[in-house]
């Protein structure tokens, strides 16, 4: 992440003066295990921080799983207030309102053992060139990875789908968080011990909450969701959060 957005990003959150919210809040977010998900315990730690979160604030919320593209659309129209596990992109910051950071995680191509593929480093993404990559549809991997012209890059509707691609041979890679996929391969059956991610990472993630520009309060629930965060990680409940997930 850049200077410039982490210091808009912490202004925005240590210089609020809006009072907290006081309206029912609806979240919408897709199965992302284990990170965040309907099967997870509490739901998942970015769900666990964002009900916290809330009930600091004493702002009572909703939470609704879908897919990914689905969530964005709801939030971008106003349908839904905001969408928990996103990525920054510059592109989203112009149709969401960003939180600050609420966790961290890293991505990288995710490759199986067992694939015949012998790439364990690479240097240049031109490396990759002729080789097919699964992702998520409408999901942001890394701002290079991303602006790079991949010529066989698969968008899946689900992450589950991208993984199975990776086991089926459709593609050689998965570009997403090694964690996910090890998670999402025991959950379709397959041998999770077979997933490396090859180095170097593509990025370390910071993980928000975009709030929609299109709901009349969208700024005024950003607003009081960051006052209620910094509250939060002050008191070391945050802390206690991640700590319950280990």
């Amino acid at each position: 992440m850049n200077k410039n957005k982490k210091n808009w990003l912490l202004i925005a959150g240590l210089t609020l003066s809006a009072p907290l919210f006081a309206q029912d809040v609806s979240y919408t977010t897709l199965n992302w295990p284990p990170f965040i998900g309907e099967s997870e315990d509490r739901n998942g730690v970015l769900a666990e921080i964002v009900k916290q979160t809330m009930d600091a604030s004493g702002t009572d919320y909703t939470l609704e799983f879908t897919d990914w593209s689905k969530a964005l659309e709801d939030v971008l129209t106003g349908e839904k207030d905001a969408i928990i596990a996103a990525y920054y992109s510059e592109e989203r910051a112009k149709n969401y309102h960003y939180s600050l950071p609420i966790y961290s995680v890293y991505t990288g191509l995710v490759t199986r053992e067992s694939s015949g593929i012998d790439i364990k480093f690479f240097q240049s993404y031109d490396e990759l060139n002729s080789y097919r990559i699964s992702k998520l549809a409408d999901s942001v991997v890394g701002e290079t990875f991303d602006k790079h012209p991949f010529p066989n890059i698969k968008p899946y509707a689900t992450e589950q789908e991208a993984v199975q691609a990776l086991f089926d041979g459709e593609v050689d890679f998965y570009a997403g968080n090694l964690d996910v996929a090890k998670d999402l391969a025991k959950k379709i059956g397959q041998n999770s011990v077979e997933l490396s991610i090859v180095q170097p990472p593509i990025n370390e993630q910071e993980i928000f909450v975009m709030f929609s520009k299109a709901t009349e309060n969208g700024l005024e629930q950003r607003d009081a969701f960051n006052k209620s965060l910094v509250n939060l990680q002050a008191s070391g409940q945050y802390d206690a959060i991640l700590s319950s997930f280990k």
